[in-house]
């Protein structure tokens, strides 16, 4: 009877213990963001004609602008990706209205100029009394704080000291633009990089055919690197992984 009620005890100290940690995991989810004009940094932009109608998105708000220049602020309540197809569903909300924003990977045209797009852009508002239907295109663009030149400093985890190479290898992002270029510590190497909020991908890189005398880890950095997935910026470190495994550190210059 007495080893009853010992384990009538302990589980009623475990369910206690389970109920707290439950609720302090809630209330760390629910974190406020506040938006910021000034350092809003987005990672899409999108556009539409019939009416004008333009947006922007980084990892916490969409700011929508309509045909007169006015500009809404939504807070970003969930993101989907489809598994089967480059389609990602955003779900966001304001005070008065909830905004949707389907973004799909397929050649787009604004129908107004030569601009060409790589993925199909819709949105949907919805008001008490309404719900508003755009239909445009957009890009993934670098963001501000991935702009300019990151040295790297660990390999895989071994340190690279800023002198153990002729040149030490870098990333360059000189704009807006999915393009990379860099050196790899001997040739220098520009090509395609893929971005969204959180993955990242570099591909077709061109590597000048310089000869290599000097001690060098070119071959490896640039094998390496084909196989990034996605990143973490932590203050002015860029971390690269392949799945979950760290490979590289660039520190910005």
């Amino acid at each position: 009877m007495k080893k009853i009620y010992l384990l009538l005890i302990f589980a009623l100290l475990t369910a206690i213990f389970s109920c707290k940690s439950k609720q302090t995991a809630t209330d760390n989810s629910k974190t406020t963001v506040n938006f910021d004009e000034k350092t809003f940094d987005p990672y899409f932009k999108g556009l539409g004609t019939e009416p004008f109608w333009n947006i922007e998105i980084n990892d916490n708000f969409v700011v929508y602008k309509d045909i007169n220049g006015k500009l809404e602020v939504f807070a970003i309540q969930n993101t989907h990706q489809a598994q089967d197809a480059n389609v990602r569903l955003i779900r966001s909300e304001n005070n008065n209205k909830q905004l949707e924003i389907t973004i799909a990977q397929k050649p787009c045209s604004d129908g107004m100029s030569d601009q060409s797009f790589d993925y199909k852009t819709d949105v949907s508002i919805i008001s008490k009394d309404k719900e508003l239907r755009l239909n445009g295109c957009g890009n993934y663009v670098i963001p501000a704080k991935m702009q300019g030149k990151w040295e790297l400093i660990s390999f895989k985890g071994n340190e690279i000291p800023a002198n153990k190479f002729l040149k030490t290898p870098y990333l360059q992002f000189e704009n807006e633009e999915n393009h990379v270029s860099g050196n790899a510590s001997c040739n220098g190497f520009s090509g395609a990089v893929f971005f969204d909020n959180e993955n990242i991908r570099f591909s077709k890189l061109g590597v000048t055919r310089m000869m290599c005398v000097h001690e060098n880890m070119e071959t490896d950095f640039l094998k390496v690197l084909e196989t990034i997935t996605h990143y973490e910026l932590e203050n002015d470190e860029l971390h690269l992984f392949s799945g979950t495994d760290l490979q590289m550190i660039l520190k910005k210059n």
